[in-house]
This record gives structure tokens, sequence and C-alpha cells, in this order.
């Protein structure tokens, strides 16, 4: 038999003053026959959704790369004598590590549970989050906790860093060059290529631009266009060396440039004067045909040609706004054919509730989040958690544009609350209780 959860002591937990949907103290005025349509909950995030995540339950991932094979000290192979000894054979290697994963937690108000129930009115209407009702205060505490914590997520998808207890490492961590793999020795084959743009447009480089690739001068004259190309080659070229993925057939999607909404726009109209127009703006016919044929593609943020191999653009702004006209670029390979290169993980959490079930634990979303509750008599407060991580196995097929200028009438906004570019507020009056 269950043991019952343990109270807290006495006196710890004191009934919030946020708004609720349901009770007396209610976030609008519900009298009345209407619906919630809150502008602060997202639906699906085309990011996330690329990157694709999978239930684990395995704690230490360690993989192991042959990065080359060849004569011992570069030696000749051929021999004048029938009856020499041969020269021999040398390789090199190099591993990836990943242990555990990050801990998102939040938690709900603390709440009076016989009002859960409650009804203010007659007619309470239903209020839809992502289209389904939610049915009590809980519930709504609940997945308020839970959108806050995918903010959370978003965040640590870029600026992440393991070396933080309760963090996985990000793309800022993962894309890197410099590799050192977990026995100390230094693996230049998997370093990733870094452009530091150094502030400027996306236009022809400057003599002086301060803009390097992987530390080396970048020439003056050539535009973000160019480098971004002669990127996408090197990826290419290191792809088809590696004998697993040389095979495979990439697809539209398997790789994509990231980057802020208000950032796609400079680089689709650049790419459209890099590819037909005659100067450096789009003033005829053909090139506003063009720059309108790169609208939409998978994921609706546009889309170029490198080599006649379409890469689509996705727009995300969470932490990749560095100022009112500067952001940062991601050129990503998630997958070649078949074989995933990156991949996000969640820690199967469903073990929890049946290992404690004194702890009062439950589980949602397949296992994806931990649901407690912590109380005192009647005073209930609702906490979830997720643990999350993200693998990147080939951080040489991947880039990193840092700090690359984009300037347009207005200036950028972001989805997070967090940042003083949010939408549709900068300051915000909180909800809650007279």
């Amino acid at each position: 038999m269950a043991k019952p959860v343990k109270f807290r002591e006495q006196g710890d937990l004191v009934v919030s003053d946020a708004a609720t949907i349901y009770g007396c103290c209610g976030l609008f005025d519900r009298c009345m026959d209407n619906d919630l349509m809150s502008l602060s909950f997202e639906g699906q995030n085309p990011f996330l959704d690329w990157i694709g995540w999978e239930r684990t339950n395995e704690c230490r991932i360690r993989k192991g790369f042959i990065t080359t094979v060849r004569a011992e000290d570069c030696s000749d192979g051929w021999l004048s004598n029938p009856c020499e000894d041969p020269n021999g054979v040398e390789w090199g290697k190099c591993e990836f590590e990943l242990n555990d994963f990050a801990r998102l937690r939040r938690q709900g108000p603390v709440r009076d549970a016989t009002e859960a129930s409650m009804r203010l009115c007659e007619n309470q209407p239903r209020y839809r989050l992502d289209g389904r009702a939610i049915t009590d205060d809980r519930e709504y505490d609940m997945r308020l906790a839970t959108e806050v914590i995918l903010q959370d997520l978003k965040r640590m998808l870029i600026t992440g860093n393991k070396a933080t207890p309760g963090q996985f490492d990000g793309l800022q961590r993962l894309i890197r060059n410099g590799y050192v793999d977990p026995e100390g020795r230094r693996c230049t084959s998997m370093d990733s290529l870094i452009v530091d743009w150094a502030g400027n447009s996306m236009a022809a480089l400057a003599e002086g631009s301060g803009a390097t690739l992987n530390g080396s001068p970048i020439s003056a004259g050539w535009d973000f266009i160019d480098v971004l190309l002669w990127i996408y080659r090197h990826i290419r070229q290191n792809i088809a060396m590696a004998p697993a993925l040389a095979a495979q057939q990439m697809q539209v999607g398997d790789m994509v440039l990231v980057m802020p909404t208000f950032m796609t726009r400079c680089l689709l109209d650049l790419y459209t004067c890099w590819s037909v127009c005659p100067g450096a703006a789009i003033d005829t016919y053909e090139a506003r045909t063009f720059r309108n044929s790169l609208n939409g593609g998978m994921f609706g943020a546009g889309r170029i040609f490198l080599d006649s191999f379409e890469i689509p653009l996705i727009a995300y702004d969470w932490e990749m706004i560095n100022g009112p006209t500067t952001g940062d670029i991601y050129l990503l390979t998630g997958q070649i054919g078949n074989v995933k290169l990156i991949q996000g993980q969640y820690l199967d959490l469903n073990g929890a509730p049946s290992s404690y079930p004194e702890a009062g634990f439950g589980t949602t979303d397949g296992g994806r989040l931990l649901t407690w509750v912590e109380r005192d008599h009647t005073c209930v407060k609702q906490f979830v958690e997720m643990r999350p991580r993200v693998l990147a196995w080939a951080p040489w097929a991947n880039a990193r544009f840092q700090d690359v200028v984009c300037r347009g009438p207005g200036l950028p906004k972001s989805p997070d609350p967090c940042e003083t570019s949010f939408f549709p507020e900068r300051s915000f009056s909180v909800a809650a209780c007279p």
C-alpha cells in the first residue's frame, strides 16, 4: 500500500494572490459568453520540431570515430626488394561523451484546494489552450509552469552550458572549433566552421573589416553569400569524405539555415541581388519576381539554393538576437539520409511514479514531464520538471556566423517575454487577486 504524501511543516505555504482561471478571483470577467485566446502561448516551433526529440533512459553516451587512416609516418608503399619488410599503417581517433541531462523545473502558485472546482457564475465559458479546454485551476497552473519550462528549453538550446549544473550544452557550445575529446586529445577534424562577421552588414566586406573564419581573416570583397557558399561546399566535401555518410542521399530539410526572423529578410534580399540584380537594389521586375519566389519554403521563412541544392530557412528568435541590428546565423546539418547528426532527447520520467509511489509523482506527455504536489493541509502547490539534452555528433558538418548586421526601418522583436523586444508588451502588470 502506497504511503500518503508527506506534509510540509505548518505555515510553509501561503496561498498565492496570482489570478486563476476558474476560482472566485478570476483572470477576466467571465460572466459572459466568450473564450480566452492568449498571445503568450506558442503553438508548434519549427526549429524544435526539426531537431526532433526522442525518449531515452540512457544516461551516458560515448561514441568513437576513426578520424583518419594513413601510411605510418606518411611513408612510401612501394618496395624495390621483394624480401624487404613493408612500412605499416596508422590511424587517428576522437571520441564524444555525453553524460546526464539538464533539469528544468518550475512551480505553480499555492492554491486553496477547496476552491479548485469552484465556478464564479453559471455562464462560465470554456477556456482553450492550444485548442483544448482547461477544466480546473490545477491544470491551468500546471500548463503555465510547463509553458515557462519550454521557454527555458528554447533559451538553453542556444546558450546552454553543461558546466553549469542543471544545463545541457546548447548550440553555442556544440558548434565550435578547438574541439578536445574527453581524453584531452585535440580533434581538429571535428571542428565546426566559426565565422565572426564582426558587426559588418551582409554586403561585401571592406578592407580591415575584422571578419574571421576560425580565427583567420577573411579577405575584403567577399559578401555573406560568398562565404556561406564556400562553407557549404566545405561541409559537402567533408560529407563526401565520410564513408558512412557519402552514400546517403541528402534531402531538402536535412540542412537548414537558422536565424532571427528579422535577418531572414536581409539574407533573402542579398541572395536576390547576388543571383539576379545587376546592381545592389531589387529595382527590376525580374529581381522582384525572383525575390518573391524565395518566400515560403519548407518552414515558411524562405529558402535559398547553393549549387542548386535547396536550403530552407528557419526563423528562431530565442537567444539569437544580439542587439537592435545584430544576430547570429547557423548552417546546420541535422541528418544525412537516415543518419541523424543532431538529436534532442528527454529522459523518460515514467519510472519515477512506480519507483517512488509514496512521493505522489505523476507523468504527462508520454513521460516528458514529471509532476508532483506539495501541500500544507488544503494549501497545494504544483511542480513540473523536464530532463532534456541535445546531441550533435558531427560538429564538422555545421557552421555558426556571429554578429551579422541586418538593418531595417524598425527594430526586431522576440517571442521571449524576458527580452526588451518582446511582443506585444515591454513591461507587465502582473495578474493578481485584489
